[in-house]
């Protein structure tokens, strides 16, 4: 194991379900198929997803366990999946510039020192027309975690989002929407219980 995350994926069952994130599965279903990248994107559920509604799917992740369960789960989906273990500070030499029309970030939380850089960097990836969609927890969410620490979530709170840091970001996209909500998480044994989180959709115009 070489990371955290080969750690929390080295396990026989899937440690955030087989099945979309609910709020990626409900933006998704709402536009055409194109490319899409999904970053950090774990065991692949959502990658699987968005191969299932004919999008053709780029995925990323620290974890080789991730992807290795990933494509596993592509195979039962009978789906084609590409599925690379790099960090983000990777994705330029990695990935093509203005190709995709879409990119997802499901609980993606990133060291507060990164986090903006590695999230700009995505925007050039991004075809003009292209949507941004982001659901993590929000700052908040602390309060939610003490609560219940089986809702998951980074252990620090500057990890997790604010709408000023989203609009902060992401300023150069139109904004289709941003909120902060409470919402009731049932995502394997790794998300479960209310939660505080971010949701976004912004477009490149």
């Amino acid at each position: 194991m070489n990371n955290k995350w080969d750690e929390q994926y080295n396990i026989e069952e899937y440690r955030y379900g087989e099945i979309p994130n609910l709020f990626f599965k409900e933006i998704i279903d709402t536009l055409p198929a194109g490319k899409i990248l999904l970053p950090a994107d774990g065991e692949g559920r959502n990658s699987v997803y968005a191969a299932k509604r004919g999008w053709v799917v780029d995925a990323f992740d620290l974890s080789s366990q991730g992807k290795e369960k990933a494509l596993r789960l592509a195979q039962k989906n009978n789906v084609d999946i590409s599925f690379k273990v790099i960090d983000f500070e990777n994705i330029v030499e990695n990935y093509i510039v203005d190709s995709y029309n879409a990119i997802v970030l499901t609980y993606v939380h990133l060291p507060e020192q990164l986090k903006e850089k590695y999230h700009r960097s995505l925007l050039s990836l991004l075809k003009n027309g292209g949507y941004i969609i982001i659901e993590g927890f929000s700052k908040d969410h602390v309060k939610y975690q003490r609560q219940n620490p089986l809702v998951g979530g980074p252990p620090d709170v500057n990890m997790m989002y604010s709408k000023q840091e989203i609009l902060s970001t992401f300023d150069s996209l139109g904004i289709l929407l941003l909120e902060e909500k409470e919402t009731e998480l049932a995502e394997g044994t790794g998300h479960n219980g209310k939660a505080s989180v971010i949701r976004f959709v912004g477009k490149k115009i």
